[in-house]
Protein backbone atom coordinates (compact mmCIF):
# COMPACT_ATOMS: atom_id res chain seq x y z
CA UNK A 1 0.00 0.00 0.00
CA UNK A 2 1.40 3.38 -1.03
CA UNK A 3 -0.51 6.53 -0.13
CA UNK A 4 0.02 10.26 -0.48
CA UNK A 5 -0.26 10.87 3.26
CA UNK A 6 0.20 8.42 6.12
CA UNK A 7 -1.07 9.67 9.48
CA UNK A 8 0.06 8.12 12.77
CA UNK A 9 -2.50 8.49 15.53
CA UNK A 10 -6.28 8.89 15.37
CA UNK A 11 -6.73 11.63 17.95
CA UNK A 12 -7.91 15.17 17.06
CA UNK A 13 -4.62 16.17 15.37
CA UNK A 14 -4.38 13.04 13.24
CA UNK A 15 -8.05 13.09 12.25
CA UNK A 16 -7.89 16.79 11.33
CA UNK A 17 -4.87 16.23 9.08
CA UNK A 18 -6.44 13.16 7.49
CA UNK A 19 -9.82 14.80 6.90
CA UNK A 20 -8.37 17.94 5.30
CA UNK A 21 -5.89 16.04 3.07
CA UNK A 22 -8.52 13.52 1.91
CA UNK A 23 -11.08 16.27 1.30
CA UNK A 24 -8.54 17.91 -1.02
CA UNK A 25 -8.22 14.77 -3.12
CA UNK A 26 -5.17 13.07 -1.62
CA UNK A 27 -5.03 9.35 -0.85
CA UNK A 28 -4.77 9.15 2.93
CA UNK A 29 -4.31 6.29 5.37
CA UNK A 30 -4.59 6.72 9.12
CA UNK A 31 -3.08 4.15 11.47
CA UNK A 32 -3.85 3.84 15.17
CA UNK A 33 -2.32 1.30 17.52
CA UNK A 34 -5.34 1.14 19.84
CA UNK A 35 -8.98 0.29 19.31
CA UNK A 36 -11.59 3.01 19.71
CA UNK A 37 -13.34 4.30 21.70
CA UNK A 38 -10.56 4.97 24.19
CA UNK A 39 -11.26 5.94 27.78
CA UNK A 40 -9.61 9.35 27.90
CA UNK A 41 -10.28 12.28 30.26
CA UNK A 42 -12.85 14.92 29.43
CA UNK A 43 -11.71 18.07 27.68
CA UNK A 44 -12.65 21.69 28.31
CA UNK A 45 -13.00 23.36 24.91
CA UNK A 46 -13.07 27.12 24.34
CA UNK A 47 -15.86 28.39 22.03
CA UNK A 48 -13.20 29.25 19.40
CA UNK A 49 -12.98 25.53 18.62
CA UNK A 50 -16.30 25.78 16.78
CA UNK A 51 -14.58 27.45 13.82
CA UNK A 52 -12.25 24.46 13.56
CA UNK A 53 -15.16 22.03 13.77
CA UNK A 54 -16.81 23.95 10.92
CA UNK A 55 -13.66 23.73 8.77
CA UNK A 56 -13.62 19.98 9.30
CA UNK A 57 -17.32 19.59 8.54
CA UNK A 58 -18.25 18.05 11.90
CA UNK A 59 -20.32 20.86 13.42
CA UNK A 60 -23.60 18.99 13.10
CA UNK A 61 -22.21 15.78 14.58
CA UNK A 62 -20.67 17.70 17.50
CA UNK A 63 -23.95 19.53 18.19
CA UNK A 64 -25.77 16.20 18.43
CA UNK A 65 -23.18 14.59 20.68
CA UNK A 66 -24.77 15.81 23.90
CA UNK A 67 -21.64 17.47 25.27
CA UNK A 68 -22.23 19.78 28.22
CA UNK A 69 -22.13 23.45 27.18
CA UNK A 70 -21.16 26.26 29.52
CA UNK A 71 -20.98 30.07 29.13
CA UNK A 72 -17.74 30.50 31.08
CA UNK A 73 -16.15 29.43 34.34
CA UNK A 74 -15.92 30.48 37.98
CA UNK A 75 -12.55 31.84 39.09
CA UNK A 76 -11.67 31.50 42.78
CA UNK A 77 -8.73 33.69 43.76
CA UNK A 78 -7.69 34.63 47.31
CA UNK A 79 -11.03 33.44 48.64
CA UNK A 80 -13.01 35.59 46.17
CA UNK A 81 -15.21 33.99 43.51
CA UNK A 82 -16.15 35.62 40.21
CA UNK A 83 -17.75 34.46 36.98
CA UNK A 84 -15.59 34.76 33.83
CA UNK A 85 -17.81 34.62 30.74
CA UNK A 86 -16.90 33.49 27.27
CA UNK A 87 -17.48 36.31 24.83
CA UNK A 88 -18.10 35.94 21.12
CA UNK A 89 -18.81 38.34 18.22
CA UNK A 90 -22.54 38.36 19.03
CA UNK A 91 -22.23 38.36 22.81
CA UNK A 92 -22.15 35.41 25.18
CA UNK A 93 -20.53 32.27 23.77
CA UNK A 94 -20.57 28.69 25.01
CA UNK A 95 -17.69 26.27 25.44
CA UNK A 96 -17.81 22.49 25.69
CA UNK A 97 -17.05 19.80 28.20
CA UNK A 98 -16.34 17.09 25.64
CA UNK A 99 -15.83 13.46 26.58
CA UNK A 100 -12.75 12.51 24.59
CA UNK A 101 -13.75 8.98 23.62
CA UNK A 102 -16.90 10.32 21.98
CA UNK A 103 -15.10 13.25 20.37
CA UNK A 104 -12.42 10.94 18.95
CA UNK A 105 -15.08 8.55 17.65
CA UNK A 106 -16.94 11.35 15.84
CA UNK A 107 -13.78 12.70 14.21
CA UNK A 108 -12.67 9.24 13.14
CA UNK A 109 -16.11 8.46 11.69
CA UNK A 110 -15.97 11.64 9.61
CA UNK A 111 -12.46 10.79 8.41
CA UNK A 112 -13.75 7.44 7.20
CA UNK A 113 -16.73 9.16 5.52
CA UNK A 114 -14.47 11.44 3.45
CA UNK A 115 -12.41 8.52 2.18
CA UNK A 116 -9.59 8.10 4.69
CA UNK A 117 -8.40 4.50 4.93
CA UNK A 118 -8.50 3.58 8.63
CA UNK A 119 -6.14 0.89 9.90
CA UNK A 120 -6.48 -0.07 13.56
CA UNK A 121 -5.32 -1.53 15.81
CA UNK A 122 -1.86 -1.85 14.30
CA UNK A 123 1.68 -1.39 15.58
CA UNK A 124 3.68 1.37 13.96
CA UNK A 125 6.87 0.17 12.30
CA UNK A 126 9.65 1.49 10.11
CA UNK A 127 8.31 -0.69 7.29
CA UNK A 128 4.85 0.82 7.59
CA UNK A 129 5.97 4.46 7.49
CA UNK A 130 7.71 3.97 4.15
CA UNK A 131 4.24 3.51 2.62
CA UNK A 132 3.51 7.25 2.81
CA UNK A 133 4.95 9.95 0.61
CA UNK A 134 4.21 12.32 3.50
CA UNK A 135 4.14 11.25 7.13
CA UNK A 136 2.11 13.09 9.77
CA UNK A 137 3.01 12.07 13.31
CA UNK A 138 0.05 12.70 15.60
CA UNK A 139 1.01 10.02 18.11
CA UNK A 140 0.69 12.40 21.05
CA UNK A 141 3.15 12.52 23.90
CA UNK A 142 4.71 9.25 22.67
CA UNK A 143 6.30 11.35 19.88
CA UNK A 144 7.02 8.20 17.88
CA UNK A 145 8.67 9.88 14.92
CA UNK A 146 10.72 12.45 16.81
CA UNK A 147 12.11 9.66 18.99
CA UNK A 148 13.04 7.60 15.94
CA UNK A 149 14.60 10.60 14.17
CA UNK A 150 16.17 11.73 17.46
CA UNK A 151 14.78 15.22 17.09
CA UNK A 152 15.64 17.58 19.92
CA UNK A 153 12.88 18.51 22.36
CA UNK A 154 13.06 21.90 24.09
CA UNK A 155 11.49 22.20 27.55
CA UNK A 156 10.22 25.62 28.60
CA UNK A 157 9.22 24.64 32.13
CA UNK A 158 10.42 22.20 34.78
CA UNK A 159 8.70 18.82 34.74
CA UNK A 160 5.01 19.36 35.45
CA UNK A 161 2.62 16.55 36.34
CA UNK A 162 -1.13 17.13 36.44
CA UNK A 163 -3.17 14.90 38.77
CA UNK A 164 -6.69 14.01 37.72
CA UNK A 165 -9.57 11.92 39.06
CA UNK A 166 -13.29 11.40 38.53
CA UNK A 167 -16.31 11.05 40.79
CA UNK A 168 -19.54 9.42 39.68
CA UNK A 169 -22.63 10.14 41.70
CA UNK A 170 -24.32 13.04 43.43
CA UNK A 171 -22.14 16.15 43.38
CA UNK A 172 -22.90 19.79 44.18
CA UNK A 173 -20.92 20.98 41.17
CA UNK A 174 -23.15 22.46 38.46
CA UNK A 175 -22.46 22.85 34.76
CA UNK A 176 -20.23 25.90 35.33
CA UNK A 177 -16.62 24.71 35.81
CA UNK A 178 -14.51 26.13 38.63
CA UNK A 179 -10.86 27.20 38.48
CA UNK A 180 -9.48 27.50 42.01
CA UNK A 181 -6.06 29.12 42.30
CA UNK A 182 -3.54 28.02 44.93
CA UNK A 183 -0.47 29.96 46.02
CA UNK A 184 1.48 28.34 43.15
CA UNK A 185 -0.93 26.16 41.24
CA UNK A 186 -4.58 25.39 40.69
CA UNK A 187 -7.50 22.96 40.94
CA UNK A 188 -10.02 22.56 38.11
CA UNK A 189 -13.47 21.13 38.81
CA UNK A 190 -15.90 20.37 36.00
CA UNK A 191 -18.94 18.25 35.30
CA UNK A 192 -17.94 16.30 32.21
CA UNK A 193 -21.03 14.10 31.98
CA UNK A 194 -24.41 14.37 33.65
CA UNK A 195 -23.36 11.99 36.44
CA UNK A 196 -19.58 12.37 36.27
CA UNK A 197 -17.36 15.14 37.66
CA UNK A 198 -13.65 15.74 37.08
CA UNK A 199 -10.93 17.15 39.32
CA UNK A 200 -7.56 18.22 37.89
CA UNK A 201 -4.74 19.65 40.02
CA UNK A 202 -1.39 21.10 39.09
CA UNK A 203 1.44 22.48 41.18
CA UNK A 204 3.82 24.90 39.44
CA UNK A 205 6.24 24.93 42.37
CA UNK A 206 9.49 23.01 42.58
CA UNK A 207 8.15 20.63 45.26
CA UNK A 208 5.14 19.69 43.12
CA UNK A 209 2.82 19.55 46.12
CA UNK A 210 -0.90 20.24 45.76
CA UNK A 211 -3.48 20.77 48.51
CA UNK A 212 -5.94 18.04 49.40
CA UNK A 213 -8.59 17.66 46.71
CA UNK A 214 -12.05 19.00 47.54
CA UNK A 215 -14.92 16.74 48.53
CA UNK A 216 -16.17 14.44 47.07
CA UNK A 217 -12.77 13.62 45.52
CA UNK A 218 -11.11 12.77 48.84
CA UNK A 219 -10.18 9.12 48.57
CA UNK A 220 -10.48 9.08 44.77
CA UNK A 221 -7.76 7.40 42.72
CA UNK A 222 -5.71 10.15 41.10
CA UNK A 223 -3.61 9.52 38.00
CA UNK A 224 -0.73 11.59 36.69
CA UNK A 225 -0.08 13.11 33.26
CA UNK A 226 3.14 14.80 32.15
CA UNK A 227 2.18 18.32 31.03
CA UNK A 228 5.66 19.89 30.86
CA UNK A 229 5.76 22.84 28.48
CA UNK A 230 7.76 21.62 25.49
CA UNK A 231 8.24 22.04 21.77
CA UNK A 232 10.03 20.07 19.06
CA UNK A 233 11.66 22.90 17.03
CA UNK A 234 12.25 20.60 14.02
CA UNK A 235 8.56 19.70 13.94
CA UNK A 236 8.60 19.50 10.14
CA UNK A 237 11.17 18.35 7.61
CA UNK A 238 11.52 16.56 4.30
CA UNK A 239 8.51 14.28 4.14
CA UNK A 240 7.14 14.71 7.67
CA UNK A 241 5.10 16.91 10.02
CA UNK A 242 4.54 16.58 13.76
CA UNK A 243 1.10 17.64 14.99
CA UNK A 244 -0.68 18.04 18.32
CA UNK A 245 1.17 16.91 21.44
CA UNK A 246 3.79 15.22 19.26
CA UNK A 247 4.94 18.73 18.31
CA UNK A 248 4.17 20.88 21.35
CA UNK A 249 2.52 20.79 24.75
CA UNK A 250 1.25 23.21 27.38
CA UNK A 251 -0.52 22.39 30.62
CA UNK A 252 -4.34 22.04 30.74
CA UNK A 253 -4.95 25.55 32.08
CA UNK A 254 -4.43 26.79 28.53
CA UNK A 255 -7.79 25.11 27.68
CA UNK A 256 -6.57 24.77 24.12
CA UNK A 257 -5.11 21.27 23.79
CA UNK A 258 -7.76 19.99 21.38
CA UNK A 259 -7.88 23.31 19.50
CA UNK A 260 -4.09 23.29 19.08
CA UNK A 261 -4.24 19.71 17.87
CA UNK A 262 -6.97 20.43 15.32
CA UNK A 263 -5.26 23.61 14.09
CA UNK A 264 -1.90 21.90 13.68
CA UNK A 265 -3.44 19.01 11.75
CA UNK A 266 -5.23 21.39 9.42
CA UNK A 267 -2.09 23.50 8.92
CA UNK A 268 0.09 20.49 8.12
CA UNK A 269 -2.46 19.10 5.67
CA UNK A 270 -2.86 22.46 3.91
CA UNK A 271 0.91 22.66 3.36
CA UNK A 272 1.05 19.07 2.11
CA UNK A 273 -1.72 19.85 -0.37
CA UNK A 274 0.17 22.92 -1.61
CA UNK A 275 3.27 20.81 -2.17
CA UNK A 276 1.24 18.12 -3.95
CA UNK A 277 -0.22 20.77 -6.25
CA UNK A 278 3.27 22.20 -6.82
CA UNK A 279 2.20 25.57 -5.39
CA UNK A 280 5.02 25.31 -2.86
CA UNK A 281 8.22 23.30 -2.55
CA UNK A 282 8.82 20.90 0.33
CA UNK A 283 11.57 22.88 2.13
CA UNK A 284 9.42 26.03 2.12
CA UNK A 285 6.43 24.10 3.47
CA UNK A 286 8.49 22.61 6.28
CA UNK A 287 10.01 25.97 7.20
CA UNK A 288 6.59 27.61 7.14
CA UNK A 289 5.17 24.99 9.51
CA UNK A 290 8.09 25.26 11.93
CA UNK A 291 7.74 29.04 12.07
CA UNK A 292 3.96 28.81 12.50
CA UNK A 293 4.31 26.23 15.30
CA UNK A 294 6.91 28.29 17.15
CA UNK A 295 4.83 31.47 17.06
CA UNK A 296 1.64 29.63 18.06
CA UNK A 297 3.40 28.01 20.99
CA UNK A 298 5.09 31.23 22.12
CA UNK A 299 1.88 33.24 21.97
CA UNK A 300 -0.13 30.73 23.97
CA UNK A 301 2.71 30.21 26.47
CA UNK A 302 2.90 33.96 27.10
CA UNK A 303 -0.85 34.16 27.71
CA UNK A 304 -0.67 31.33 30.22
CA UNK A 305 2.43 32.79 31.88
CA UNK A 306 0.64 36.13 32.32
CA UNK A 307 -2.11 34.33 34.25
CA UNK A 308 0.40 32.50 36.43
CA UNK A 309 2.24 35.74 37.16
CA UNK A 310 -0.87 36.83 39.10
CA UNK A 311 -0.64 33.91 41.55
CA UNK A 312 0.30 34.64 45.15
CA UNK A 313 3.63 32.85 44.64
CA UNK A 314 4.39 32.88 40.90
CA UNK A 315 6.72 30.08 39.80
CA UNK A 316 10.33 31.24 39.63
CA UNK A 317 10.89 29.67 36.20
CA UNK A 318 8.64 32.30 34.64
CA UNK A 319 11.46 34.84 35.01
CA UNK A 320 13.44 33.46 32.07
CA UNK A 321 10.49 32.28 30.01
CA UNK A 322 9.93 35.36 27.84
CA UNK A 323 13.62 35.49 26.89
CA UNK A 324 13.53 31.81 25.88
CA UNK A 325 10.36 32.31 23.84
CA UNK A 326 11.81 35.37 22.11
CA UNK A 327 14.89 33.36 21.13
CA UNK A 328 12.62 30.62 19.78
CA UNK A 329 10.68 33.09 17.63
CA UNK A 330 13.85 34.73 16.31
CA UNK A 331 15.41 31.41 15.30
CA UNK A 332 12.21 30.10 13.69
CA UNK A 333 11.85 33.31 11.67
CA UNK A 334 15.47 33.31 10.46
CA UNK A 335 15.61 31.78 6.98
CA UNK A 336 19.27 30.78 7.50
CA UNK A 337 18.66 29.03 10.82
CA UNK A 338 15.24 27.67 9.87
CA UNK A 339 16.48 25.12 7.40
CA UNK A 340 15.72 21.45 6.84
CA UNK A 341 18.21 19.20 8.55
CA UNK A 342 15.97 16.24 9.32
CA UNK A 343 14.94 13.96 6.49
CA UNK A 344 12.59 11.04 6.04
CA UNK A 345 11.84 9.54 2.67
CA UNK A 346 9.62 6.84 1.24
CA UNK A 347 12.28 5.44 -1.06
Amino acid sequence: MVVDVLVLGAGPAGCAAAIRAASCGLHVALVEKKSFPRDLPGEALHPDVEQLFAELGVTRAISKAGFIRNPGWILERSGQRSFVPFEGPSGLAFGYQAWRSKLDFLLLAHARAVGVEIIQPVSISQTLIRDGRYLVDASGSHRWLSRNLRLAVTDFSPRLVARYAYFRGECELGIIPEFREHACGWTWLARVQNDLCQCVQLSLAANGQTPDPPAPFLGSRFRGADVTWRLVPECAGAGYFLCGDAAAMLDPAASSGVARALASGLKAADLIVQVAKKDMDSPTAAASYREWSAHQFAGQARQLAARYAELEEPPVWLRDLDHCLTQLEEVSSNPLANRENSVITSS
